[in-house]
């Protein structure tokens, strides 16, 4: 006995599975599709490499202020960079001074006198032969000058300094009033005329008058600058601080 439609069915089940498997080889080999609901995935970049940031260099010294009560090293916008007094151990002062003028001194000891203690002269720059009214041997550009004992603050100071050249190493000096080393002696008196004075053939000025308390009976007791003119008509040939006057 035949039982009819059933070759009929066979075949259309069977043709369905071939349409699937179709569908199904031809999704596999295609692109992928769009993600529903979202943008497509992109690479997330990796980021670039950076430089740890370094501090800055320190702005160079360009000038020097020397006054009765400190030494101040500048840069080139009038930046007060740092400051040293006459108070402080001279270990810092040379230490300061070397970084400022960008080498170490040259250092000579001397004996001392009947009125001048032993102590040490610290030199930076040329130098320079000792001049009759100079306190101690070993002149130069630039001189601090260390005295042994040391002093005690307000009115014995443990270094003083002397100029005798208006730069250092390219670093400028100067001191109140922007007055160097080379000015003209006779217009500085005239601007300074309660203290400036001849003494013997130079002539001296002081200037930047600092007040200091009363000692003993001693009053009205000051350190200034003390300028000094070889030539009473000249230049300036060379500064020194503190001067202390006593007002005897």
């Amino acid at each position: 006995m035949t039982v009819h439609g059933v070759p009929d069915k066979f075949g259309r089940a069977l043709a369905a599975l071939f349409l699937i498997a179709a569908l199904f080889l031809t999704g596999c080999s295609g692109p992928p599709g769009p993600v529903l609901g979202g943008e497509s995935p992109t690479a997330t970049p990796t980021p670039g490499r950076t430089e740890a940031a370094h501090p800055s260099a320190p702005a160079p010294v360009t000038d020097l202020l020397i006054t009765a009560a400190s030494i101040g090293l500048r840069d080139a916008s009038g930046t007060t960079l740092s400051t040293f007094d006459y108070f402080q151990p001279a270990g810092e002062l040379v230490a300061g001074l070397s970084t400022a003028f960008g080498s170490a001194p040259t250092s000579e000891h001397f004996e001392g006198g009947s009125e001048v203690p032993p102590g040490t002269n610290y030199i930076w720059g040329d130098i320079l032969p000792t001049g009759s009214e100079s306190p101690t041997p070993w002149d130069g550009d630039f001189v601090l000058v260390d005295g042994v004992p040391g002093g005690t603050s307000p009115h014995e100071p443990n270094t003083w300094v002397k100029v005798s050249s208006s730069a250092v190493n390219g670093v400028q000096i100067s001191t109140v009033d922007g007055i160097a080393v080379g000015d003209d002696a006779a217009e500085i008196a005239a601007r300074h005329p309660d203290t400036a004075r001849p003494q013997g053939s130079r002539r001296d000025i002081f200037v930047g008058l600092v007040p200091l308390p009363p000692l003993d009976s001693l009053s009205e007791l000051t350190f200034s600058v003390w300028l000094i003119a070889a030539d009473p008509l000249g230049p300036i040939t060379e500064f020194r601080s503190p001067s202390p006057n006593w007002g005897v």
